[in-house]
């Protein structure tokens, strides 16, 4: 069951589902709770190690990530406490506009991070950046992230 829910085939199918469910308004009651709980049953399949160090940080957001398709979650650049990971892959939400629902989407990934010790904050999304990738930025949870100017902010 693990190697089937690690294939980047299946990463793909479900990201085209939730993608596809973000975007509806009605959605906003269960799709905070269905991508906390895919991100816990991934936490609890890998069972990474908690960390402080943005490297680490990131490098177990992208051992988190299917084993096939690594190559589209790539880490950038570490400077000082800040990771910046790119995610390569064509998005669902590539191009629509809709940043609101790529940040529910991202609960995923924010929910991977806070499991093992840091934050993710998107600053840049495929959904309407016009650009063929996401940047992320990745810290230890509790450092400030006021510095970051993220992609979507809750009040909008």
């Amino acid at each position: 069951m693990k190697k089937l829910l690690e294939k980047q085939v299946v990463f793909t199918w479900v990201l085209r589902i939730l993608a596809a469910w973000s975007k509806k308004p009605w959605t906003d009651r269960w799709i905070p709770g269905t991508t906390r709980r895919l991100a816990r049953l991934n936490v609890l399949l890998n069972r990474p190690q908690p960390t402080s160090e943005a490297k680490e940080l990131a490098q177990t957001w992208v051992d988190l990530m299917p084993p096939d398709g690594k190559e589209n979650f790539q880490i950038k650049s570490v400077e000082g406490d800040t990771a910046y990971v790119e995610i390569h892959l064509h998005c669902p939400l590539r191009a629509t506009g809709d940043v609101r629902a790529c940040h529910r989407l991202m609960n995923y990934d924010r929910n991977l991070m806070k499991a093992v010790g840091g934050q993710l904050i998107v600053l840049e999304s495929q959904s309407n950046s016009g650009k063929s990738f996401c940047r992320l930025a990745i810290r230890k949870a509790g450092l400030s992230v006021d510095d970051l100017p993220a992609a979507y902010m809750e009040s909008e």
